[in-house]
């Protein structure tokens, strides 16, 4: 399968999220987590799709969805899914941010990515390990998830 880096950048304005979970977590030195993620889910079927969203972004790992609840949706034509992910923040740093930065997104997407990439820069400097940073990584985790939020106007 023949897939472009610009076949890929459009595939994630309709199938990607660039999301972060933020939340308390004592066994940090500040009592919390940020951790950024990137992620395109599709069904089983097109994994293919997948792997050469791999292949162009060079790092990140697919693995199916096999979730005990996705069991009573068989009597729906429900197919089972598979998601490609990168959490590694060196990753999401040096092959994902990049690559959309070559290879820009438009729309909402695009205003995501800009939130996302900022986070990401954020945490790659150590910013969030004084007070002051981490407030400020606190304040794009949360303007991510807003702008993430189904039924927003933002």
């Amino acid at each position: 399968m023949t897939i472009t880096a610009e076949n890929v950048s459009g595939l994630v304005v309709g199938e990607g999220c660039f999301y972060c979970e933020s939340s308390a977590d004592l066994k940090y030195k500040l009592g919390w987590r940020i951790r950024p993620a990137f992620c395109v889910e599709m069904r089983v079927d097109d994994r293919e799709v997948l792997e050469a969203v791999q292949y162009h972004l060079g790092c990140g790992r697919i693995y199916d969805l096999d979730f005990g609840r996705y069991k009573s949706y068989e009597n729906r034509n429900w197919m089972p899914h598979a998601k490609f992910r990168v959490t590694a923040l060196p990753e999401l740093r040096s092959n994902v941010v990049p690559f959309f930065e070559r290879h820009p997104l438009f729309g909402r997407k695009a205003d995501a990515f800009r939130l996302f990439s900022s986070l990401v820069s954020h945490l790659s400097s150590g910013h969030h390990r004084t007070e002051e940073g981490l407030e400020i990584a606190k304040r794009l985790a949360s303007q991510l998830s807003q702008h993430n939020s189904r039924g927003k106007g933002n």
